[in-house]
């Protein structure tokens, strides 16, 4: 039997799998047909929208194409192109074979490309023969020791207690064995590996952010063996893989906390953390970064989030982001979302990454920086929180403190969480006061951000070149978690080569130079 795994991208709260990002889905998956002797065959959908615009592509020759895709925090992606499930359906019309939906588009909340709505597709899941709601990789495990007998498929739900350990069981395999499928990938080797840490957040004890699917989906955190992880790490490294981002978790300062069931803000292990980072690092990676991080859990343990902060400094790569899901400065609206953090969380948990990670690097990025992630359209808003918001903003500008980069998206009224479809139409009142907002964030915040962390004449290392916009100017990024976009002015650059680049100017959120030939 031919398996070929379509890969739509996706995009959650504590994982991404949209190029230059590779994600988990389809590793795991090709490491599950790995270990029962199957011919695998991966392909991306803007690769196969190529194939079939220049000369078709027989989906037939496959028996089981597995489609990979969903959204449950949209962005905006330079070099890539998600599909919508529609888009698939349409594609796989008329493939005869064996059909198999995963990802966040399979499971009850369904998928959203765009913040603000959420566009209901739900029922085009049903033109797939097996819809793996629950877990991915354990439903085609299923499949295959069933002999492929639809009847006795189960969705295993691998949050019930005697499933989840059996479930790290085999993931440690199938990390492992799936590593040598990103050798297909069609940017390869230019791909950043997300390596996950574990599923679940503590915030699920107390309910969970009001919007957020990740505690809903996985329950209490369930941590991976650091050993585990890095032997996964090794894998890849062997098969030529030099960029990674630990960013399959919704806070890398709690990865291995004891009391993660027990408390909303668990005190982290910096002892266990230190053992993942320092075995990641001896493959000697070109880029190691991560992604998420909980301010509240900063600020509550100061002591312990501050080794942990070293840790990151130590064995990571310059231009790292621990992105803060901060969502709103306005009291009303954190206690209304359940939200936790506080602004003076906020304000100490940046604070502390500024002390420890602002010095620059060798990259010309600073060490380790806060994001700040920002969402509108929660219970309680009203057109005051947006000047709240804008003064802690201005508050840290003022305090000199820097932030990579800040996040202004509108909230998904996905099934099952507390956000509805009203609290959305509400919002949509304050459309006008959004975009305003956002603006005057560009303009007066990031720009400002962006002249204070590089300084007319600063040198950034490793930029890749990505695009080509016209004759003299190109875009390129460096290789991590949420790379500044660079406008590069020369001519006759190479793509797909790494170049340094002296910045000469600014944008809202990115930046302009000139490439050092």
């Amino acid at each position: 039997m031919k398996f070929l795994i379509l890969d739509a991208y996706t995009d959650e709260p504590a994982g991404l799998g949209v190029p230059p990002y590779f994600g988990t889905y389809p590793r795991y998956t090709a490491g599950v047909l790995y270990n029962y002797n199957y011919d695998v065959y991966y392909i991306t959908i803007d690769k196969l929208r190529s194939l079939i615009k220049s000369k078709g592509f027989d989906f037939n020759k496959f028996d089981v194409i597995i489609s990979i895709c969903g959204f449950h925090t949209p962005g905006k992606y330079l070099n890539a192109n998600p599909a919508t499930l529609r888009e698939i359906v349409s594609i796989l019309y008329d493939f005869n074979g064996l059909k198999i939906l995963g990802g966040p588009v399979a499971t009850k909340f369904g998928s959203s490309m765009e913040g603000g709505k959420i566009k209901d597709d739900s029922k085009l899941k049903y033109f797939f023969d097996v819809v793996a709601e629950e877990n991915l990789e354990l439903t085609i495990k299923d499949l295959i020791e069933n002999k492929f007998n639809l009847e006795k498929i189960n969705n295993i739900d691998i949050n019930a207690i005697d499933n989840i350990d059996n479930y790290y069981k085999d993931i440690k395999d199938y990390a492992i064995k799936g590593a040598k499928i990103i050798k297909q990938h069609p940017n390869y080797p230019y791909i950043v590996n997300e390596i996950e840490t574990y599923r679940g957040c503590s915030r699920n004890m107390s309910g969970g952010c009001s919007f957020c699917t990740e505690p809903r989906r996985f329950g209490a955190p369930t941590y991976r063996n650091p050993k585990d992880i890095i032997n996964e790490v090794k894998a890849l490294s062997k098969e030529g893989a030099k960029y990674y981002r630990i960013g399959r978790q919704p806070c890398m300062f709690s990865y291995g906390a004891k009391e993660s069931e027990q408390y909303d803000v668990p005190k982290p292990n910096v002892e266990t953390v230190e053992k993942l980072f320092k075995g990641i690092s001896s493959v000697n990676p070109e880029v190691l970064h991560i992604d998420n991080a909980n301010p509240a859990v900063i600020s509550h343990h100061p002591i312990e989030s501050r080794e942990i902060a070293k840790t990151l400094v130590r064995y990571c790569t310059g231009g790292n982001v621990a992105a803060f899901g901060v969502e709103s400065f306005d009291e009303n609206v954190i206690k209304k979302n359940n939200l936790f953090t506080t602004p003076e969380d906020v304000l100490n948990a940046t604070k502390l990454l500024n002390e420890v990670g602002g010095l620059r690097s060798s990259t010309g990025m600073p060490y380790l920086l806060p994001g700040i992630n920002l969402l509108f359209g929660l219970k309680g808003e009203t057109k005051e929180t947006f000047e709240i918001n804008y003064s802690y903003l201005k508050e840290i500008q003022n305090d000199n403190l820097l932030i990579r980069r800040i996040n202004i998206r509108q909230v998904v009224p996905f099934f099952g969480t507390d956000i509805t479809e009203k609290d959305v139409k509400k919002a949509e009142k304050r459309k006008t006061i959004f975009k305003s907002f956002k603006e005057k964030v560009r303009k007066d915040i990031d720009n400002n951000m962006l002249r204070k962390m590089l300084p007319i004449g600063s040198i950034l290392k490793n930029v890749f070149i990505e695009l080509k916009e016209k004759e003299n100017l190109y875009f390129g990024r460096q290789f991590g978690s949420y790379p500044l976009l660079i406008g590069i002015e020369n001519k006759d650059l190479k793509l797909n080569s790494f170049v340094d680049v002296e910045i000469t100017g600014y944008g809202r959120r990115s930046i302009t130079g000139r490439a050092i030939i």
